[in-house]
């Protein structure tokens, strides 16, 4: 409740003002920032995504959809409540206690594939689940779909705690829309884990090859040193049908289960660091429009306005430079040269406020 009262007394005005969601995330709301954490889930058609969260929540409901071939077509996010009940996605976005509202932006075709499931489960008073559909291959599917999925999953990657990839071991090969998907998340990393799921459908010779295939795909994709946790074995109540390395699979899914169950102890120091990120976001934004501004005639006679507007565009990386070394700024810390660009070209006004000290030490 402290964070929510500093962020929305503080940082959402000066985000309001500084048309800072024009160049980056959407402000938060105050769902968001109480919200449990979310868990999503993301892999190509038949890896297992419906049935791991069966397995976990122990639910059995006729709205999960589980087949061979694609059969999970819409977002659905897993939300506890006391009875069981569907909320179709225009209701869900309106909803104060849901923390969904963000994702009207996406229009009605989206919110025409987006539900949220209400169940009693007790891991759900704890830990939300959000369902994907299976990312597609080719490009007739991709565009069929009526909205843009990459930037759903990026928006639904923003706001939650844990991402796992799902992977079938019998189909290892990496669809283009999924690797757009993983890059669309970079700046989540730290949350993605891997899962390499029906593993226990081969043998242990074979499942050493599959693993080690697997890594070489995602190392060809993934943006960290070092690729993310693995976890190894078959999410679902059945049994084994190869029990070479059982014990490893057994572990594995106890370690799956029991990272789940701290997200809810490590959720305050999360969103303290998203918040503290957002923070510095900001403070590199109105430095950026403080500078851009500083370059701009006060008075924009026979075109000379346009034309210096002209030359800003064009030499963003030298006005980058100059911000970082006047505000002792770190390249990380600031936005990406193209996307600054995309967005700054789409600003109609170029108004950006002044940058006061005083006001960010604030």
């Amino acid at each position: 409740q402290r964070l929510k009262a500093l962020y929305m007394g503080h940082l959402r005005p000066m985000e309001e003002y500084s048309s800072f969601a024009h160049f980056n995330d959407a402000a938060f709301t105050a769902s968001e920032l109480e919200a449990r954490p979310q868990v999503l889930l993301i892999g190509q058609y038949s890896t297992g995504k419906t049935s791991l969260i069966k397995w976990v929540t122990g639910i059995e409901s006729a709205f999960f959809d589980i087949r061979p071939q694609p059969s999970t077509d819409k977002f659905m996010a897993v939300v506890h409540g006391d009875e069981e009940k569907v909320i179709n996605g225009d209701a869900a976005t309106c909803l104060p206690e849901l923390p969904y509202h963000g994702l009207h932006r996406f229009g009605s075709s989206f919110l025409s594939k987006f539900q949220v499931l209400v169940e009693k489960a007790d891991i759900l008073k704890q830990i939300t689940f959000v369902d994907t559909p299976g990312v597609l291959s080719g490009d007739k599917q991709r565009i069929s779909r009526g909205y843009d999925f990459t930037k759903v999953c990026q928006w639904l990657a923003s706001r939650c705690d844990l991402i796992l990839l799902l992977f079938d071991a019998h189909k290892l090969d990496i669809s283009d829309e999924f690797k757009e998907v993983i890059e669309a998340m970079k700046g989540d990393s730290d949350k993605c884990r891997c899962v390499l799921n029906k593993a226990d459908e081969i043998d242990g010779e074979n499942l050493v090859k599959v693993y080690g295939a697997l890594m070489w795909n995602l190392g060809k994709i993934l943006w960290t040193p070092e690729v993310a946790r693995m976890y190894i074995g078959s999410f679902w109540d059945v049994e084994y049908r190869c029990k070479d390395l059982e014990r490893l699979l057994n572990q594995d899914r106890k370690d799956l289960v029991q990272e789940l169950r701290d997200l809810p102890k490590n959720v305050c120091v999360r969103r303290v660091n998203e918040v503290v990120a957002r923070a510095r976001a900001i403070k590199v934004h109105l430095a950026l429009g403080a500078s851009i501004m500083a370059k701009l005639p006060a008075i924009g006679g026979c075109g000379r306005r346009r034309r210096r507007e002209r030359w800003v565009y064009d030499h963003l990386p030298e006005i980058y430079a100059e911000v970082m070394k006047e505000h002792s700024l770190a390249p990380g810390d600031m936005p990406p040269v193209d996307h600054f660009r995309e967005r700054l070209s789409n600003f109609k006004e170029w108004k950006f406020q002044r940058y006061v000290d005083k006001q960010i030490q604030e």
